[in-house]
């Protein structure tokens, strides 16, 4: 009897842990895919950035912002909308899905800009990880307040730059 218990036990706990991993919100919600960690991971895979103009050893003084020296790298999306000179045309806008990523010089932190749909995100990640400001964050007074100077091209101005 012993037995037949034991294997009724063994098969509602299958089936418990069946119905459970089935249930779960990972993968369903879309969102995930926009947090601070999903867009951290995505910082770090430099393979799949292109640096601006090309060239992976330039650094930019930062000079006119906030962030201090830096090296400014873009996803093949966003690579895709700039011309020749390496620059997002007046007038235009970055389609849904670019990235834009400031990488730090000195403390090794990365500012980036996401599109999603037609706005963007904006987040600062610690070379640890953490975050020091996050996509959940309202960033129209510390972000967009700078990024909306005049000459700015969907609110990336680095190009009024360098």
């Amino acid at each position: 009897m012993k037995t037949g218990i034991s294997i009724t036990c063994f098969f509602a706990v299958i089936i418990l842990c069946i119905v459970y991993s089935c249930s779960k919100n990972k993968g369903i919600n879309p969102d995930l895919a926009f947090n601070d960690k999903a867009l951290y991971d995505s910082c770090k895979n430099v393979s799949a950035f292109m640096y601006y103009k090309n060239d992976p050893s330039a650094v930019y003084s930062g000079a006119h912002g906030p962030h201090g020296a830096f090296k400014l790298r873009f996803n093949k999306i966003a690579y895709a909308a700039l011309t020749d000179n390496g620059k997002l045309p007046g007038g235009k806008t970055f389609p849904a899905g670019s990235m834009i990523i400031k990488d730090l010089q000195s403390n090794g932190q990365y500012a980036l800009m996401y599109k999603k749909s037609s706005s963007w995100l904006w987040a600062e990640i610690n070379a640890d990880g953490s975050v020091a400001f996050s996509t959940t964050k309202d960033a129209t007074a510390t972000c967009v307040s700078c990024h909306s100077q005049s000459g700015q091209r969907d609110l990336a101005v680095s190009f009024n730059f360098y």
